[in-house]
């Protein structure tokens, strides 16, 4: 095997801590070099490698620079202030579709706006994930042609999945596509377009998820393993399955429905998953609203007076370039998307939790670890002020993230939190809310 030069290929061949394991430096090697490993890292093929440096040149993980996004995606420089990033307009809505809105997480949203695409032939397929069907404690991405591939592609799929690497067969195919992305995917996307300009042909919009983390690709194994489920007795696996907003739960060959987990999962699972089961590049990571997408959706989680839900079952949407708006606008004629504008109301904002997670945690343990002369991304943003009180937060959940890289110490606690003996935290959780909202106009 020849020597190559590490300066040349993407961060997992020297920091593999660093990957984020979107795939794009599988999807732009122009030799096909580079495939994807039984953990989602990139697997080098060194004899055929050419040291062309593209993957080292695209490759979101070591180092991520927002002006320079910013250029390529809006044609400025100008950082936007705030988390939510550069917004043109901010609506609220879900599917039209009945059959899509009751099959997604949060109304169907994205299957929507990538089904008005696909039946008008404005794109010829959509790029979307879906949970594996010969393997469906994990994830793989595809190309939805048809309504029942954009169909199969629902439900949130946490798990690390190299969408990125795709591109290394939509670089040889006709026609244009749509996008649907992580923000690690959409920055590698972009810096994929920038230097391919036939791939920038391609896609025709790029439609960002927020994020607070994925979870790395063992999650379902374990849980099933805690259950005592084998994997040979299911057929499929939903991390957001059932009424708003949804239970992680297993779907066994003979049909029937396996909670794997008590409560719900907004109040229960999701807040352990992403502390014990998040990769280190995602606690680094500090784009949770996908700035650089097209229209970037979450979740709609405003809140009334008394601390409830208000649009259960329905998402946010940020619109951020003018082909974006004209996409939800075009579908919210077509009655495809069914939505109202909230733009400029202040509750629909991302979420304090959220904004808190990505936009003040992340950036504060980024500086501290490269203070430390630790290995972390590289970002051009200051971390933003901070107080002691944001700062000893920080300390303690990475203490309880690195208790998540140890099976001996995740598993069992995971096991705990997730079983009947953890319905008393869940419960001193609703009841805080509720405190909080109690009372607020």
């Amino acid at each position: 095997m020849k020597k190559l030069d590490l300066t040349k290929l993407s961060v997992a061949f020297s920091e593999r801590s660093l990957c984020t394991r979107c795939g794009t430096c599988v999807g732009i090697c122009p030799v096909d070099a580079l495939s994807i490993d039984h953990e989602f890292y990139p697997k080098l093929n060194a004899d055929v490698c050419t040291e062309c440096g593209l993957c080292a040149k695209t490759c979101p993980g070591g180092k991520v620079d927002f002006t320079h996004l910013s250029e390529i995606t809006f044609g400025n420089s100008q950082n936007a202030a705030g988390f939510d990033g550069h917004v043109q307009k901010t609506l609220i809505g879900h599917a039209g579709d009945p059959r899509i809105r009751q099959g997604g997480a949060g109304g169907g949203i994205i299957t929507a706006l990538m089904w008005d695409l696909l039946q008008n032939h404005i794109v010829d397929g959509c790029i979307v994930t879906r949970i594996n069907p010969n393997r469906p404690w994990h994830g793989e991405v595809f190309i939805a042609r048809t309504y029942e591939d954009l169909l199969a592609s629902q439900q949130s799929k946490y798990i690390i999945i190299p969408a990125n690497a795709i591109f290394q067969i939509v670089k040889d195919l006709p026609g244009r596509y749509a996008l649907a992305a992580m923000p690690c995917q959409v920055h590698g996307y972009r810096l994929m377009a920038e230097r391919l300009p036939a791939i920038r042909k391609k896609i025709h919009i790029v439609i960002g998820l927020f994020c607070a983390s994925s979870l790395e690709p063992f999650v379902a194994e374990e849980m099933l393993q805690m259950r005592g489920i084998p994997k040979a007795q299911i057929k499929n696996f939903h991390f957001r399955g059932g009424s708003w907003p949804g239970k992680i739960r297993a779907i066994m060959n003979d049909g029937q429905i396996k909670p794997l987990h008590y409560s719900n999962f907004k109040d229960g699972a999701i807040n352990y998953l992403t502390l014990l089961y998040s990769p280190f590049r995602c606690q680094t990571c500090i784009d949770g609203s996908a700035e650089f997408a097209d229209i970037s959706v979450s979740d709609a989680w405003t809140r009334d007076s008394s601390g409830n839900y208000v649009f259960q079952s329905q998402s946010k949407l940020l619109l951020r370039t003018d082909i974006g708006v004209q996409i939800a606008e075009q579908a919210i004629a077509n009655g495809t998307l069914i939505a109202q504008d909230v733009s400029g109301n202040q509750h629909f904002q991302t979420h304090r939790l959220h904004t808190r997670k990505k936009g003040l945690k992340s950036p504060l343990r980024t500086a501290r670890l490269l203070a430390q002369g630790k290995k972390a991304p590289l970002y051009d943003r200051q971390p933003p002020k901070s107080t002691w009180q944001d700062r000893l937060g920080e300390r303690l959940e990475s203490f309880i993230m690195a208790l998540g890289r140890r099976r001996a110490t995740r598993y069992p606690l995971f096991n705990l939190l997730t079983s009947r003996y953890g319905i008393l935290l869940v419960k001193i959780r609703q009841w805080n809310k509720g405190r909080k909202y109690k009372g607020k106009k």
